[in-house]
């Protein structure tokens, strides 16, 4: 559970620390706000694309080569965004992002719900917050070293980290035992005959439209209502800090009304933080955003593997996993761009937060009636 906390705050931290770096990527590349956006958009889109076949490929490897592997590709993928000249050689360098935090994510998570059969919930909770965590300090770092060695010396030296301590990680984490012989197993296409999951892959796919849409977007927003580049950054902190209490606060909640009610409760938090966003006007109003989607999204993202295994089991939970996070996948690559073409169109944030909360509804309205057991049951 350590090493997972360690590896997921290292290779999200490096990788959600996007809202530091973009200003002097745009000026140093000559981005407009849409180009930005399809830069940071290719990087959720990749790794929650794969996170399907990594997920497969954990539940038959094991955690530990795939987190080595997601070292080297994060390096890689930093390395190679550090020498872009061209918004085509930024936009190649975090879809390899993507690849090696897909190489770490489920992979590492998975092994933690196989790990615990009676705390399963909160310790997947705890292990998740290393992603919070990572969030949290991951702009703060960035932005301190842009301003002293520049964006690409930055990205540079973050990608070197980033090698080294998911390695370290990968050597250092125990793994979970496996039965041999598995009694049901959950494969992509009995899940695509489910009716359940056809229903929770549907709003994952709403929700990705907008979930990645803040951690580009609310920073530059702030800056242009006139407030500091450090300042502005600190609000991408601000949900990586709400996100890491509220991956706990929700995994204790879950233990007391379980883990579906709890799993409903996240979203609908998150929804009610793009209704906050819809009326900003000032940066303590974006502040309040910021910690209200922080909790909801940091809740959401460690309640959702305790939830598919409470609904289609653990011998298969990093197949299920993988294969459910490939429904935001399509969104992420979309979200972000999209958003990025309203602002330039209307000149302002308003309009894309009105469709944001709009579609966040329309996500949020397919998983708020969840049955609180899997009817069809297990093959």
């Amino acid at each position: 559970m350590g090493m997972t906390f360690v590896a997921l705050g290292v290779a999200f931290g490096f990788s959600y620390n996007f809202g530091s770096v973009v200003a002097p990527m745009r000026a140093s590349l000559g981005l407009s706000a849409g180009q930005a956006g399809w830069v940071f958009s290719v990087f959720p889109f990749t790794f929650l694309a794969l996170s399907g076949v990594t997920g497969r490929l954990a539940d038959r490897y094991g955690p530990r080569p795939m987190l080595a592997v997601g070292g080297l590709v994060l390096a890689a993928g930093l390395g190679l965004t550090a020498t872009a000249g061209h918004v085509a050689t930024a936009v190649a360098g975090y879809l390899v992002v993507g690849v090696g935090v897909s190489c770490a994510y489920v992979p590492s998570v998975a092994n933690v719900g196989a790990w615990f059969v009676r705390h399963r919930v909160q310790a997947i909770g705890i292990a998740v917050t290393g992603i919070g965590a990572g969030t949290v300090l991951g702009p703060i770092v960035t932005a301190a070293l842009v301003d002293a060695l520049g964006w690409r010396r930055t990205e540079a030296w973050l990608g070197l980290a980033a090698m080294v301590v998911l390695l370290a990680c990968a050597a250092a984490m125990p793994v979970a035992a496996r039965r041999r012989h598995a009694d049901a197993t959950w494969t992509a296409g009995r899940l695509a005959g489910d009716p359940m999951f056809r229903t929770l892959y549907a709003s994952g796919f709403a929700m990705g439209l907008v979930l990645y849409v803040p951690f580009v977007f609310v920073a530059p927003m702030a800056e242009q209502g006139g407030v500091t580049p450090i300042r502005a950054a600190a609000l991408i902190s601000v949900i990586g800090f709400a996100s890491t209490a509220a991956r706990i606060l929700f995994g204790l909640v879950a233990g007391r009304v379980g883990v579906v009610t709890a799993y409903k409760a996240t979203t609908v938090t998150i929804w009610a933080s793009f209704l906050i966003w819809v009326p900003s006007r000032s940066y303590w109003v974006l502040l309040v955003f910021a910690l209200v989607f922080g909790a909801g999204y940091g809740g959401n993202i460690a309640l959702m593997p305790a939830m598919l295994g409470h609904y289609y089991g653990i011998d298969s939970l990093g197949t299920v996993t993988g294969v459910m996070f490939t429904s935001a996948s399509v969104g992420a690559l979309f979200g972000a761009p999209l958003a990025g073409l309203l602002i330039g169109a209307s000149g302002g944030y308003l309009l894309p937060a009105v469709v944001t909360f709009a579609v966040a509804t329309l996500g949020t309205a397919g998983q708020v009636f969840l049955p609180k057991v899997h009817r069809s049951g297990t093959p």
